[in-house]
């Protein structure tokens, strides 16, 4: 769908990604906040893993969570025609 996601998986390595880095890694758009809300909610990234202190996410689970929740509007109206 939109390829600009995998291009996350070059900025971790580790294949890990903690809610801050994952604020980091959208610019700002998901706040380390708004994801722990979502988790608590039941409707945030699967599989989240506990570290340390740290609540760490696969980033192919992230990287399918923001293509699930990302909606293109608008996106090439030469197509709609």
């Amino acid at each position: 769908m939109i390829e600009v996601f995998d291009e996350l998986k070059g900025y971790c390595p580790s294949g890990f990604v903690t809610r801050k880095e994952l604020q980091k890694l959208t610019g700002g758009l998901i706040s380390s906040r708004t994801i722990a809300n979502l988790d608590s909610s039941g409707v945030g990234i699967k599989n989240r893993t506990v570290i340390g202190s740290k609540v760490v996410y696969k980033i192919d689970d992230v990287i399918e969570w923001l293509q699930a929740n990302t909606k293109l509007i608008n996106f090439d109206k030469e197509e709609e025609k």
